[in-house]
């Protein structure tokens, strides 16, 4: 009897925890938005945080060419503001997008949900998001736009 009744815990914990991972799961989303320049290759992520209170926005970016990079910055135009960044002697790992900035967006600032469609996304980005970057290699200093379009998923 004893048995039969931990067995049958067992079982239920074991559909239980199931059902959790599940749903849980399924309430994961992300957006991507990606774009290219001549020498640069560009995305945006958006993603809750763990406990879904806040929207990540993670932002990566990775050379097209094998020039010795010495600095760069990139400018950004996002929805929820403008953060900049400068690297010093960056290091990219060949064929890895380096991630140049991860900012977040509160509760309720930005209704994103799991399931958006394209014309919600196209809603709430206005304009396009953009990395505006200029670097120094050995050739000199330059200068270029990504304007990251958003990839539905397939």
């Amino acid at each position: 009897m004893k048995v039969k009744r931990i067995l049958s815990f067992g079982a239920l914990l074991i559909i239980f925890i199931g059902v959790f991972l599940l749903f849980n799961h399924s309430q994961t989303w992300s957006y991507h938005f990606q774009g290219s320049s001549e020498h640069w290759e560009g995305e945006c992520i958006l993603t809750p945080n763990r406990d879904k209170s806040m929207v990540l926005f993670v932002g990566k970016l990775k050379p097209k060419t094998s020039s010795n990079i010495t600095q760069f910055t990139v400018q950004t135009d996002l929805v929820i503001g403008q953060p900049k960044v400068t690297w010093e002697s960056p290091e990219f790992e060949e064929g890895k997008p380096l991630q140049i900035f991860g900012a977040s967006a509160g509760n309720g600032s930005i209704p994103f949900r799991a399931g958006m469609s394209t014309e919600e996304i196209n809603r709430i980005f206005y304009r396009d998001l953009v990395f505006e970057i200029t670097w120094n290699d050995d050739s000199g200093m330059h200068a270029e736009k990504i304007f990251l379009k958003f990839v539905p998923r397939s």
